[in-house]
């Protein structure tokens, strides 16, 4: 669906993972239709766990906030071209992930228009940021337009681009 179709109040969250040793690490961004960062959040877990296990833990996190502020209209993007084939094929996965993804497919409903789209890797920097920030902080915090500096900065250049 591209943007000239699509309702102006639609919002974009974007989510992503890091992992470091048993360390993981996760970021959401919530863009609108015109690429201003509503909301984001970040965390992180001392837990070993499979990449695309990880990529879909950031994905509910971004479920959870875009439910937060209420959003009707989403569309989300990730950079994990596994999960996203994943996603397409969801009625027909038979694995365990496969089964969760279904479960979370099903939360979607919720929206008045919904999507899950795969974005270009240098479409998710601040998200990639924000979950290397969560692992060197060893910090969860969701937050609006009051964020620590290294994240403003990176938001801002991120404006521009």
């Amino acid at each position: 669906m591209g943007h000239d179709l699509l309702p102006t109040n639609t919002k974009f969250p974007q989510f992503d993972k890091t992992l470091g040793g048993t360390t993981l690490g996760f970021g959401v961004i919530i863009r609108d239709f015109d690429g201003f960062v509503l909301g984001r959040g970040i965390g992180f877990k001392d837990e070993l766990m499979a990449t695309e296990w990880v990529e879909l833990y950031a994905f509910e996190k971004g479920l959870k906030l875009a439910r937060s502020l209420n959003i009707d209209n989403a569309i989300f993007k990730t950079d994990c071209a596994s999960l996203m084939n994943r996603f397409k094929k969801c009625k027909d996965d038979i694995t365990i992930i496969g089964h969760r993804i279904n479960e979370i497919y099903k939360t979607l409903e919720m929206f008045t228009i919904v999507g899950v789209k795969w974005a270009n890797l240098s479409c998710n920097n601040i998200a990639d940021f924000i979950c290397k920030y969560a692992i060197l902080n060893t910090c969860n915090m969701l937050f609006g337009m009051d964020y620590p500096r290294d994240i403003h900065d990176i938001v801002f250049r991120d404006s521009f681009n």
